[in-house]
Formats: structure tokens, sequence, C-alpha cells
């Protein structure tokens, strides 16, 4: 059956993707010309549970990497957040189901399968602080950016999984990073909210 040798095809592409389709890739892995059929291909693979659809356009295996989906749903995006202070241990562990990020361009949220993906958008003055991982090419920012990330978006209304108070092991740090990435905030009140919560003090004058 045509299915059968669709998925072993899939099988031997899926590592290489982490999991993760798109309709390009599904249709340069199946090697099929003709838009019905390839439908109907891709409609017998998510039938055997091969692959699902996670939304328009994208497909997802049984075992796929949330933040290489996030960053190919939107390229210009960094995660953020609780995700890299739990992979940092400067929380604990984060839900396994959601990756927080931060993009340039408008804020989205995609929920399906069990799965969040949100992308909170920020001014490019403050798109900054990126680390990419080796292995996957996924984009993330430091844990002082993902810090200031938080602080941010909790004075907008955003809410968390864990207490950006009490939960963060601040100590654990750089002050010195810390205070030059807040030199690129533009908002004064937000600087010294920052400066506050993180127990900064002003650097004297030299």
């Amino acid at each position: 059956m045509k299915v059968v040798a669709d998925q072993r095809t899939l099988d031997r592409v899926a590592p290489a993707q982490a999991g993760v389709f798109s309709t390009a890739d599904l249709r340069s892995a199946l090697r099929d010309p003709h838009q019905a059929s390839f439908a109907r291909r891709v409609d017998a693979l998510i039938s055997v549970g091969v692959i699902r659809r996670f939304v328009r356009g994208w497909y997802v295996a049984s075992d796929f990497d949330l933040s290489v989906l996030s960053q190919r749903l939107a390229p210009r995006s960094a995660v953020s957040f609780g995700n890299v202070l739990a992979r940092e241990l400067l929380i604990g562990a984060a839900p396994r189901q959601q990756v927080m990020a931060i993009k340039l361009g408008p804020s989205r949220t995609y929920r399906s399968l069990g799965y969040e993906v949100v992308h909170l958008s920020v001014s490019p003055h403050v798109y900054f602080g990126f680390v990419a991982d080796v292995k996957t090419g996924v984009q993330s920012v430091d844990p002082e950016k993902a810090v200031l990330d938080i602080l941010y978006f909790h004075q907008r209304g955003q809410r968390f999984f864990f207490d950006p108070f009490s939960d963060v092991a601040f100590d654990r740090l750089s002050q010195r990073r810390l205070r030059r990435y807040l030199t690129e905030y533009r908002n004064p009140k937000f600087v010294c909210f920052a400066m506050r919560t993180l127990g900064l003090t002003k650097e004297p004058r030299t």
C-alpha cells in the first residue's frame, strides 16, 4: 500500500525535521506534483496516525519538538520566558505542552492537539539577547533577557505558570548583563520597576 511506503519515507526524514513538516516539506518528501493525489496521500497519513495537522499548512509526527515548531511558525522569533528559565534551572519545570517566544510582528497564539505556542510581539530595539541551539537551530534568548521579557509583559497583564517575583532565582543572573540590557529600554518606569524587582542598584559614578 502507498500509505506504508509514505510512512517509511516520513520515518526517514522525520529526525532531520524534528517531527515538524510544512505542506512544502511533505510535498518534497512524497514527490507528488499532483494536488489531488498529494492531498489524498496526506489525508491517508493522518488517518493512520503517522502525522497530525497542527494548524493549516503545518503537520507534526507523533514525536516532535515544540520549540522547532515555534521557530518554523515564526522564523523571526526567539524562545523566551519560562521555557528559558526552566532550561537554565532558574525556576521549576516548564509545561511540556507550551512554548512562549518573543517575535517581531503581530502577536499570535496557536492552540492545537493539546499544545500551545505563544508569540508575543516586541519592538525591534528590544529584540536581542539571542542564543542558538547548535543541534536544532532554534533561537532563544539568554536568561537575563528572558527575565526582562517576563517583567515587561507581566506589567501588560500577561500571566505565567510561575510567580515572576518569588519563583525565579534572580541571584544567579548576571547583574552586569541586566544593567546593559536595560539601557536599551526606552520606558523609564519599566526600567525602574525592573531594577527594583531584580534588586539592582545604580552603579556608582567613576
